[in-house]
């Protein structure tokens, strides 16, 4: 584990698609997270699925920790 990654997994404990973005760029991995995060602040109309804020994180963690 890097300086680097620590700061990805900081900044993923904020803002998940940020985190993954500055591992993987614009790849599939980055618009799966947003979309979930979206869905957890209802920025794709739908406010009641806020549990899925932690969701985001996981997946953001995932990715940080298992992409080298």
């Amino acid at each position: 584990m890097t300086c680097g990654d620590i700061f990805r997994i900081i900044i993923a404990l904020f803002v998940p698609p940020l985190g993954v973005f500055t591992q993987v760029g614009f790849k599939p991995p980055f618009w799966i997270n947003l979309v979930i995060y979206l869905f957890a602040f209802g920025g794709l109309g739908f406010p009641l699925l806020f549990g899925m804020w932690p969701a985001a994180v996981i997946h953001a963690l995932w990715v940080i920790l298992t992409r080298k």
